[in-house]
């Protein structure tokens, strides 16, 4: 049976990745036509169910979100806390296919850098160890915010990686982890470091003020008739003109699993895979730039609601890390024959909207 590790799982792009992973038939990952295998403490005895299963992991103050509790009726989902995750792994007759790495910290205004060391370099740097050990591909999440400002451009080539002074420790921790994966000699078989860019989708509630703009606006648009944005920090931006690649959760689950079978088919030296390297920094947005304006009326539009925009000033502790402009380079993730479609605004905000929020999802 296909096993899978999701750290992150209660987050928002975790629980997405689970949801899908459950779902497959692994002959849809490239696995041949399975026999049942049995964990002691995960599968009852003679379990026949020939699904993927995942090993979900996060932190435990993450127990009691909507999202913890979504696959607990599953025979092929089992949750183990972050801490006890890799002695949990090391103690497993099958070792896991593949680690999907999505636990962090991802507040932009969290301050505390012991926080940020703990959670995402040390622990990051462990589960590579494992990963390396066993010889199981690495997929993990970096972050767009490692590229600071934009000035110096989206660039996800290695070569590239370290000119960039990101804006906040979030950013910083993500891009230090990324400079420690180029000095490693003892690697996983495959390994790719996922750069998102501005996410929006279902399960992302529980992120409150770190949540996308999707789902404030859809709060504050049904609540009150309009939308606030912030003003703008720069005089080449109007208000509400600044600019982000925002790209809907269901395309980084559909290069996500992309990602896994190109994984795989590398360990398994498949000869029609273009993988010249082992490793990658991979940009996943929709490499198409939008503004804040017209995300807020893709909003009004899906809820048939009239334009109404109102502009805030900037709080103090983001005006000066903020990013006013991105945009993915994605050269990197078509060299590699991955040609995914990227949903447009308009159509995942609309999905979005009225098949999840309008849902309480």
């Amino acid at each position: 049976m296909p096993l899978f590790v999701v750290t992150g799982a209660h987050g928002f792009i975790g629980t997405n990745i689970v949801e899908k992973i459950l779902a497959m038939d692994p002959t849809e990952m490239g696995f041949p036509q399975q026999k049942p295998i049995k964990f002691s403490n995960f599968m009852e005895q003679g379990h026949q169910d020939l699904g993927c299963s995942v090993i979900a992991s996060d932190l435990s103050t993450s127990i009691n979100r909507d999202t913890a509790k979504r696959f607990l009726g599953s025979a092929r989902y089992q949750y183990v806390d972050y801490r006890d995750l890799i002695s949990y792994l090391e103690k497993l007759p099958q070792k896991p296919d593949v680690v999907i790495h999505n636990g962090a910290c991802s507040s932009t205004t969290e301050t505390d850098v012991n926080v940020f060391a703990e959670l995402n370099l040390n622990y990051s740097i462990a589960l590579w160890i494992f990963c390396a050990k066993y010889s199981i591909p690495f997929i993990y999440a970096s972050s767009a915010a490692t590229y600071g400002d934009g000035s110096l451009g989206f660039s996800d080539k290695k070569e590239d990686c370290e000119k960039y002074t990101p804006l906040n420790l979030y950013g910083k921790s993500k891009l230090d982890f990324d400079i420690w994966t180029l000095k490693q000699s003892n690697t996983p078989p495959s390994w790719f470091g996922l750069r998102y860019f501005n996410v929006f989708g279902q399960f992302e509630s529980h992120k409150g003020g770190q949540a996308s703009m999707v789902y404030h606006g859809y709060q504050q648009a049904t609540r009150t008739g309009k939308i606030k944005l912030f003003e703008s920090n720069s005089p080449k931006y109007k208000n509400g003109e600044q600019l982000r690649d925002f790209v809907y959760i269901d395309d980084i689950v559909q290069v996500t699993i992309q990602l896994i079978k190109l994984s795989l088919a590398r360990k398994h030296e498949q000869s029609n895979i273009n993988l010249p390297e082992n490793g990658l920094f991979l940009n996943i947005g929709r490499g198409i730039t939008e503004s804040w304006n017209s995300l807020a009326e893709q909003v009004f539009s899906a809820l048939s609601l009239p334009i109404n925009i109102e502009y805030i000033p900037m709080p103090s502790n983001i005006i000066n890390q903020y990013q006013n402009y991105t945009c993915a380079d994605l050269s990197t993730l078509r060299a590699i024959g991955i040609q995914h479609e990227f949903t447009s605004l308009s159509a995942g905000v609309t999905k979005y909207v009225q098949k999840h929020l309008m849902r309480g999802q």
